[in-house]
């Protein structure tokens, strides 16, 4: 630091400024000073008022803004939702829809991958693909064999497969011939009518 010091000089009340302080140009008059400092004062104290009112309002124009940009950000964030679930609603569809033109079980429609239908489709068939090779078995019921199951010889082609002939086997003479059966004699082999 240095060893200058430094004395302040306050004006004394009173005193006047000497001439060569001039403000815009005019020397320094304190009295017409000290009116200007209270004609400002009392514009102050009107303005304050409406300063706060003014502030109020601007205030409350940009709660209303907000509360309006809010809705509106609300019903986009809904929108937006709405999308999404529309979206993922049609993914699945088309993930089913791949694994059904596949044929593919539709138990593994969940695990395709891809955006478009083709993608869907051909994930399905590498899919499809790596999983195990089962024999398909016909659909049959209890009482029916299916088209596809044997018939079986009927009671005429066994009898003929047997007796080496086509016969009739509900014909009483065949049975007679080949000594079968309990026969009745008829009313012209003399039996009773």
């Amino acid at each position: 630091m240095s060893d200058q010091s430094v004395t302040l000089v306050e004006p004394q009340a009173g005193a006047t400024p000497p001439e060569s302080e001039k403000i815009n140009g005019e020397p320094f008059d304190a009295a017409r000073a000290m009116a200007t400092i209270e004609k400002l004062r009392a514009e102050i104290k009107e303005l304050k008022p409406k300063a706060r009112q003014a502030e109020e309002l601007s205030e409350a124009e940009k709660k209303r803004k907000e509360a309006e940009m809010t809705e509106v950000q609300k019903l986009q964030a809904e929108l937006e939702k709405s999308k999404a679930e529309l979206k993922a609603t049609q993914l699945i569809e088309m993930r089913r829809a791949a694994a059904a033109k596949v044929e593919l079980p539709v138990a593994f429609a969940d695990r395709l991958r891809g955006e478009t239908p083709e993608e869907l489709e051909e994930d399905a068939k590498k899919l499809l693909e790596a999983l195990p090779k089962a024999p398909k078995i016909p659909a049959l019921g209890a009482t029916n064999p299916g088209t596809g199951a044997s018939q079986g010889e009927t009671y005429e082609q066994q009898w003929a497969r047997i007796h080496g002939q086509s016969v009739n086997p509900w014909d009483p003479n065949v049975h007679r011939q080949q000594g079968g059966g309990i026969f009745f004699a008829t009313p012209e082999e003399g039996g009773k009518d």
